[in-house]
């Protein structure tokens, strides 16, 4: 496999964790979570709970697999263009793929219902609830065209042949913001 930057990205109990699992046992790439870097970064009181400190450190990890020529995923919210663009300007640099899967579930009863039952991954760490995911709705910026959508209501055995075809197709294109920035020069 060509040396691919992989992001899982959506909001908290959309399905993101399980498919990027899935993934990375099917290819056999590691999976770079921010919950987990967070977690560690909390347990040894180097950085708050709440912090974006574990994305710094899952780009960074990212950037030093890419170099290696091996492709990686990434697993995270990704809310907000900045984070974004800092991957795709990793991937940029060492000439990789650029791939982005946003997850979502379009039925809010059932994604209530099975963030109330999901699996927790990153042992010591607690997931975040609904209100949580009502509160993120008011500033997670949209994708646009930079990433497949996938919905989580289907079961995972159907959505890991999709998403896997568009990791395959994946190119070299950078992501573009959803809100423009200013570059002085």
């Amino acid at each position: 496999m060509e040396k691919t930057l992989i992001l899982f990205a959506g909001m908290p109990g959309s399905g993101k964790t399980t498919l990027a699992r899935m993934v990375s046992h099917r290819l056999s790439v590691p999976v770079f979570a921010k919950d987990r870097m967070q977690r560690v970064l909390r347990d040894h009181h180097l950085a708050a709970e709440n912090s974006g400190d574990g994305y710094y450190l899952i780009l960074d990890m990212a950037d030093e697999q890419l170099s290696l020529g091996l492709t990686v995923i990434l697993d995270a919210t990704f809310p907000l263009d900045h984070f974004r663009m800092v991957a795709s300007e990793i991937a940029a640099r060492h000439q990789a793929k650029f791939c982005a899967l946003y997850f979502h579930c379009s039925d809010d009863q059932e994604w209530q219902r099975r963030m109330n039952q999901r699996v927790q991954y990153v042992p010591g760490w607690r997931p975040v609830g609904w209100s949580d995911v009502m509160r993120m709705r008011d500033y997670y910026q949209p994708w646009n065209n930079n990433a497949l959508t996938v919905d989580s209501l289907y079961p995972p055995e159907h959505n890991l042949p999709i998403v896997l075809e568009h990791i395959r197709r994946a190119g070299r294109q950078a992501y573009v913001p959803n809100q423009p920035t200013e570059r002085y020069e």
